[in-house]
């Protein structure tokens, strides 16, 4: 480990994408996951270990299929672009308030979102995913926290990004290794989904509620002078 490098991965990994090119700009500068080795959140408790769990909220409308009662598989391609937010099952309920909450805030003229159900995946297992025609696994997994919906409030520090590896801009096939390899941490989440009424007490069931009852929703922005 260097200082140097832990120092350039957490430049890279601010929270701040907004390009769509995270996870190949990572990629490039530094292939194989190498910056798991070191922290690069703001007030992260540090790296994520293999043994922890972490989960991804499934907010409607956009992410599930009810009818079909199947997730949409085009909600992960987060993992090409900027980066799939989950949460750390050390977080405590105000860290996970706070990233349920911005994800729940809308505009006035929206119609109310809510949480409807979670993925629990355990790290190790996103991190020993693997797929022909890629060299290596196919996800980091990184202790990288994003800037609030409202920037003057605290970074939420047990935020992660799960990233999938890219290959290079030019290997023949490249589109469906990428939508191959996204299917695979998509196969991986349908197998343990969790009712959000099961989870620490019904925390998002109460957060649902406020939605719904429209505690959340944005300030119209004001009038130019």
């Amino acid at each position: 480990m260097t200082l140097d490098f832990c120092s350039e991965c957490a430049k890279l990994l601010d929270g701040t994408a907004v390009d769509d090119k995270q996870a190949a700009r990572v990629e490039e500068a530094f292939p194989h996951c190498e910056c798991e080795k070191y922290s690069v959140g703001k007030e992260s408790p540090g790296p994520v270990s293999s043994e922890e769990i972490i989960y991804r909220m499934v907010v409607s409308p956009a992410s599930i299929d009810w009818n079909a009662k199947k997730l949409i598989a085009d909600s992960f391609r987060d993992t090409t672009l900027n980066g799939f937010s989950v949460f750390r099952d050390l977080a405590t309920n105000d860290h996970i308030s706070a990233i349920a909450i911005d994800r729940l805030s809308r505009k006035a003229a929206a119609k109310p979102k809510t949480v409807q159900a979670l993925i629990r995946f355990k790290v190790e297992r996103v991190r020993s995913l693997e797929l022909e025609g890629v060299e290596g696994r196919l996800f980091c997994v990184y202790d990288e926290t994003v800037p609030r919906r409202d920037p003057a409030q605290p970074r939420v520090p047990t935020h992660v990004t799960i990233l999938q590896r890219l290959p290079p801009a030019k290997v023949d096939g490249r589109t469906k290794l990428m939508k191959d390899g996204t299917l695979k941490l998509y196969n991986l989440a349908e197998a343990d989904l969790l009712n959000v009424q099961d989870f620490r007490d019904g925390l998002f069931a109460k957060l649902n509620e406020r939605s719904l009852a429209g505690d959340f929703v944005l300030p119209e922005p004001s009038a130019a002078l």
